[in-house]
């Protein structure tokens, strides 16, 4: 592998790295909306189904029947929500992407230390990888800008200190220093 495809190697492990890692980010993101929207419509559909079923043999609810009517509302509308916006399947797709991007990157790290002399080899195990990059991509959700921001700005200043840092000589199991 020589410096340029090195270079190229390498720049496309930081970014596959980084949507891995973005992409495990939204998917917990979206696990704690589904929980956080979840839980309560749960909750309150139980009160009202108890509520109702107590109601039923009590004639003297009067002023209750109102505050289990809203209530009522709440929880269907909450319900109407939870389904609408389908965070957990969109948390879903996030951690099916993101493992996506960790085979990618698991790839790279085996290319980068049993590097392929042959360049024709090399390109075309480069563009097998550039496809399944570009499938990722295309197959995946959007990420939130501010998910993005955030953990862009965080993974900028950290390097991955394994494989990539190694120094050149030590990668070259076939004994071509």
């Amino acid at each position: 592998m020589n410096n340029d495809e090195h270079v190229h190697v390498t720049d496309w492990f930081r970014r596959v790295r980084e949507s891995q890692l973005i992409h495990y980010a939204c998917s917990e993101y979206f696990k704690k909306l589904n929980l956080l929207l979840g839980i309560p419509t749960i909750v309150l559909t139980t009160i009202v189904g108890t509520a109702v079923f107590v109601s039923l043999g009590n004639q003297s609810v009067g002023n209750y029947k109102i505050a289990i009517g809203m209530v009522s509302m709440l929880a269907s509308v909450l319900a109407t929500l939870h389904t609408f916006l389908g965070y957990a399947q969109r948390a879903e797709k996030h951690r099916l992407t993101a493992t996506g991007y960790a085979s990618v990157r698991r790839e790279l790290e085996l290319l980068k230390t049993f590097p392929i002399a042959d360049s024709i080899e090399l390109s075309k195990k480069l563009e097998t990888i550039k496809l399944r990059m570009d499938h990722l991509t295309e197959s995946s959700e959007s990420v939130p800008r501010r998910i993005w921001k955030k953990h862009v700005s965080e993974l900028k200043g950290t390097d991955h200190k394994r494989i990539f840092h190694l120094p050149k000589k030590n990668l070259d199991v076939r004994g071509k220093n």
